[in-house]
C-alpha cells in the first residue's frame, strides 16, 4: 500500500493498485490476479521479483523447513504466478509478456548459500520451459542480477551482518544498518567488471526492456545485470 500510494503520486491514482499476494498459495494468486483484471479490464503481462534468501541458524545450517520455504516462494511460488495469469492469457488470445526474477547464484556456487542458489537456477531453467509451453502468444524472459543490497528487502541487518562475517569484512555492530549496507555493498562490486554496486533501478530497466515491445522478438533467455561477473558469464 505504501509504494502504491508513492506511485500514484507519479502517475495518476487510477493506474495503480495494490492487493495482497500469497506466492505460497495459488488461491492467494488466483484471487489477487482476478481483484486486477476487475479493476484494469485484463492482464498484459506480470513481472515477479519477490523470493527469499534464508539466514543459516547460529550452528550454520538451514533447517528443513527454511529449505522448504526457500523453495515454496522462491520456484514453486513462480510457477503457480505463470499457471494463473496463462488462464488469462489464453483466453484474451492477445500477446502478453512474462518476466522472472533469477540471479547471478544460479551458475555461481557458492558456500552457505544452497537453498537460494539452487532454487534461483530452477527459476533459469523455469523460463525456458515456460517460453516453450507458453508459445506463441506469451513471450517469457528472466533477469539474473548480481547482489542487489540497496533498498533491498533480502537485507536485513541480521543478513547482511552474516554476510560480513562471511567475507572477513571488519564491522561494528554499532553502525546504522545503512552504513553496513554499503560496505557490503562496495565488497560485492569491487568482484565485477564496472564496479559500480547494482541498484534497483538497473534490474528495473532491464525487466522493462524484456516487457515491453523493444524485446518482440525475444523469448527464453535470462539477461544478467550484475555488472560484468566473469563467473556468470554464459556457459
Amino acid at each position: 500500500e505504501a509504494v502504491a500510494a508513492e506511485v500514484s503520486k507519479l502517475v495518476s491514482p487510477e493506474i495503480v493498485r495494490s492487493v495482497y499476494l500469497d506466492l505460497t498459495s495459488r488461491e492467494s494468486i488466483a484471487a489477487a490476479i482476478k481483484e486486477t483484471i476487475l479493476h484494469f479490464g485484463g492482464l498484459d503481462g506480470l513481472i515477479n521479483t519477490a523470493a527469499i534468501f534464508p539466514v543459516p541458524g547460529k550452528d550454520g545450517r538451514l533447517s528443513s523447513e527454511m529449505w522448504n520455504k526457500t523453495f515454496d516462494i522462491n520456484i514453486t511460488g513462480n510457477y503457480l504466478l505463470a499457471d494463473e495469469a496463462n488462464r488469462v492469457f489464453a483466453e484474451q488470445k492477445i500477446p502478453a509478456t512474462l518476466v522472472l526474477t533469477s540471479s547471478a547464484n544460479a551458475v555461481v556456487p557458492k558456500f552457505g548459500s544452497e537453498a537460494y542458489d539452487v532454487s534461483k537456477a530452477a527459476v533459469s531453467h523455469l523460463v525456458r520451459e515456460l517460453a516453450v509451453s507458453l508459445s506463441p502468444t506469451v513471450r517469457v524472459n528472466g533477469i539474473a542480477p548480481a547482489t542487489v543490497v540497496a533498498g533491498s528487502a533480502m537485507f536485513p541487518r541480521d543478513r547482511v551482518m552474516s554476510s560480513l562475517k562471511k567475507y572477513n569484512i571488519a564491522f561494528s555492530e554499532e553502525e546504522e544498518t545503512e552504513e553496513l549496507r554499503a560496505k557490503l555493498a562496495r565488497f560485492y562490486a569491487q568482484r565485477t567488471l564496472t564496479k559500480d554496486p547494482i541498484l534497483p533501478d538497473d534490474c528495473a530497466a532491464a525487466i522493462l526492456f524484456l516487457a515491453g515491445d523493444l524485446s518482440a522478438k525475444t523469448s527464453g533467455h535470462v539477461i544478467p545485470v550484475d555488472g560484468g561477473l566473469p563467473e556468470a558469464f554464459l556457459r
